[in-house]
């Protein structure tokens, strides 16, 4: 039997995937089209172009964390690692979320004082504790809680983490969320399917077993074929959501919609095949993909209504394009602001720890 792995893995790739795939984070959580409704059809097409584009991002990160993880669960026993993403993930995830709990509050007592109220709200513990899991669970800080249960259950199967039928199961556990979309049967947000992306954690896994006979497969792929499948799958995922905005409008743009999960894996099989025109290591990825993800949603929430509202900014009757104008500022600011913030952080050898790595 041949050894599939006979080399020691350049990681340079998954660092530029990751970052190209935080940057269509960043821009979907910049948008303002959730739950707008536009009149006709030129401006749903807009509004469906605008964020399946980047949709690729979540699955792939999974995907990649995944990776890593098959070395990791190589080198570490199982208490070694738990301690190292406590460490490197945990705690800087805390961290920024308490940050946005408290900015939250203060946004609270300032608009009492000038509304000519008491700054002293009434909030009982339980309305406390019901707003912090609102930003554990309903925004982008989710990816984490529900990344430690993927990597939870994988470790409780660990003895099975090479198994196909482990896979299997794990992939009908995704498709269900799928097939849910169209029954409603549990809550479809794709920030509480805890067990919807278990598959793409463990699929990482596997890529990362098998790299030397994955990268043979991408290598003899003809990147039009790659191109011409993307474009391909990002149409159906197009019209799956067109048609969900229409009959189904409760989560039209879910992540864990079936034509949008084989649009996210050809995403990636394109990206590894374009694999050093794309390099971003230069840039330095790995100290900035992670604490973007960190700081990027407080300043969605935080700093750019601050911008909004002296400008007058709203939405109420306005177009599409609009929306997508907006859309583009708010990632201009948010984006360049997360480097900028992330950067001076890392030059602090004492607070570096809270942008994780």
């Amino acid at each position: 039997m041949t050894n599939l792995k006979p080399t020691k893995i350049n990681y340079d790739f998954i660092d530029s995937l990751r970052f190209i795939s935080m940057f269509g984070i960043v821009m979907e959580h910049s948008s303002f089209f959730f739950g707008a409704k536009f009149a006709t059809f030129n401006e749903k097409i807009v509004q469906i172009f605008s964020l399946q584009f980047f949709k690729f991002g979540t699955i792939i990160f999974f995907i990649l964390a995944g990776f890593l993880i098959g070395d990791k669960f190589n080198t570490y026993s199982t208490k070694e690692y738990l301690k190292r993403r406590l460490d490197n993930t945990v705690k800087p995830w805390l961290f920024w979320v308490v940050i946005l709990f408290i900015l939250n509050y203060i946004d609270i007592i300032v608009r009492n004082v000038k509304g000519g109220n008491s700054p002293f709200f009434n909030s009982k513990l339980a309305g406390i504790v019901t707003d912090f899991g609102n930003i554990v669970f309903n925004t982008s800080f989710w990816f984490i809680p529900n990344f430690l249960i993927c990597i939870a259950i994988l470790l409780l199967f660990r003895k099975h983490l090479y198994s196909i039928g482990f896979g299997i199961c794990l992939l009908c556990l995704s498709l269900f969320y799928s097939v849910n979309l169209y029954f409603d049967i549990i809550p479809t947000s794709h920030t509480t399917a805890l067990l919807g992306f278990i598959f793409y954690l463990w699929l990482g896994v596997q890529i990362n077993k098998y790299y030397e006979k994955f990268k043979l497969i991408i290598q003899t792929t003809p990147v039009s074929l790659l191109s011409l499948l993307t474009v391909i799958t990002f149409m159906l995922s197009s019209l799956e959501s067109y048609y969900l905005l229409v009959k189904l409008p409760g989560d039209p743009f879910n992540t864990l919609r079936i034509t949008n999960i084989v649009y996210s894996l050809v995403c990636f099989a394109l990206l590894y095949k374009l694999g050093d025109r794309i390099s971003l290591k230069k840039f330095k990825p790995s100290i900035f993909t992670f604490g973007i993800y960190l700081v990027h949603q407080i300043l969605v929430f935080r700093l750019m209504p601050l911008i909004f509202r002296p400008l007058n900014i709203n939405f109420e009757n306005r177009s599409a394009y609009y929306f997508l104008a907006m859309q583009l500022l708010t990632f201009a600011v948010v984006y360049t602001g997360s480097i900028l913030i992330v950067y001076l952080i890392n030059k602090s050898k004492g607070a570096r720890w809270v942008v994780g790595r």
